[in-house]
């Protein structure tokens, strides 16, 4: 968007995407992107929050949330962020030190920015500094009990991009190799250009099916895509696109059962479709955008303008959403 707006920015967007880095030794993941950046005001501005009022008070109401145990422990912290919107303040639940390093595309020098999330950061220039943003964090050890997963395992990264950011536009690469392309392999032949020469394989499918154009989506891709979300085997009775454009933006896939669900008539089963924002996944089962007399449709929809942190508290008051159940 910058370099459109800036045709004099300098920038390189042929390959824009997303790094992430694991190192169990040390015990850190990183995450880190070749986009536009920050400069130094605008890291004071929208991250040096932390030192003022309040927040060092949310993160302790967060660990609080998360250390109380039982059902009311997941809802607690998702209704805590949700309403503060601290998504980023959330790393500290995870890590001892988050370290931020970035440079704003066309400027010289970049930012350093450190805390440990007891109120107040460190800030530092770097002139050396790539562009983009790319975060450090400092691991606390896994704890299995307090449902503190090991962020240092590849295969935690991975099972948690699949489940949440499989569909985003950019390319995901996770622990990306050294090598660069036209170099020898391992086996003396001369590698090719892109992403198979530098091992640097997406681990996010991209392939959102409802963002497609619906001429180049084929019935198997629909079909695969259904026994996916409503884990049946057969093929659904009726594939339907939907999309909504104006005040608000949505699309949505949705399935009809070629057989009523074994658990139809079950009082506790679970209902709603798949809930994402900008193709990053939010909820599983959405109640409030499918009525309970429609409770054995499946499927997604993807909704332009809510929070990535919305709660399920905010969805139920949240006009977008009476808006896009009306349409549904």
């Amino acid at each position: 968007m910058e370099s459109y707006r800036d045709k004099d920015l300098g920038v390189d967007v042929s390959d824009l995407h997303i790094e992430l880095r694991t190192d169990a030794d040390a015990r850190t993941l990183t995450i880190a992107d070749n986009g536009v950046g920050m400069s130094r005001d605008e890291v004071v501005e929208l991250i040096g929050t932390i030192a003022k009022s309040g927040t060092a008070e949310t993160l302790a109401r967060l660990r609080e949330a998360q250390a109380s145990g039982g059902e009311r422990s997941e809802e607690a912290t998702a209704e805590l962020i949700g309403q503060f919107g601290v998504g980023f303040y959330s790393s500290f639940m995870v890590a001892d030190t988050v370290t931020m390093l970035t440079r704003r595309a066309g400027t010289e020098g970049g930012v350093r920015w450190e805390s440990s999330g007891e109120g107040t950061y460190t800030i530092s220039e770097v002139p050396d500094a790539p562009q983009g943003t790319t975060i450090q964090l400092a691991l606390k050890a896994e704890d299995a009990d307090d449902a503190m997963h090991d962020y240092a395992d590849p295969a935690v990264v991975t099972r948690i991009v699949k489940r949440y950011s499989d569909f985003i536009t950019w390319p995901i690469r996770l622990n990306p190799t050294d090598a660069v392309a036209g170099e020898a392999g391992e086996d003396g032949e001369e590698g090719t250009e892109g992403t198979e020469a530098t091992g640097q394989q997406p681990i996010n499918s991209r392939q959102a099916l409802w963002a497609r154009p619906q001429s180049e989506v084929t019935a198997e891709e629909y079909a695969e895509f259904y026994r996916h979300v409503s884990h049946d085997w057969q093929e659904p009775l009726e594939t339907m696109r939907l999309s909504g454009e104006g005040t608000f933006e949505y699309q949505g896939l949705l399935f009809l059962p070629a057989h009523a669900p074994m658990d139809l008539f079950m009082r506790e089963a679970k209902r709603g479709v798949q809930l994402y924002v900008k193709r990053v996944f939010v909820m599983e089962e959405c109640e409030s955008l499918v009525p309970e007399y429609l409770r054995f449709v499946k499927g997604v929809v993807d909704a332009q303008d809510l929070s990535l942190n919305v709660s399920r508290e905010l969805l139920q008051q949240d006009r977008q959403i009476q808006l896009i159940r009306k349409r549904l």
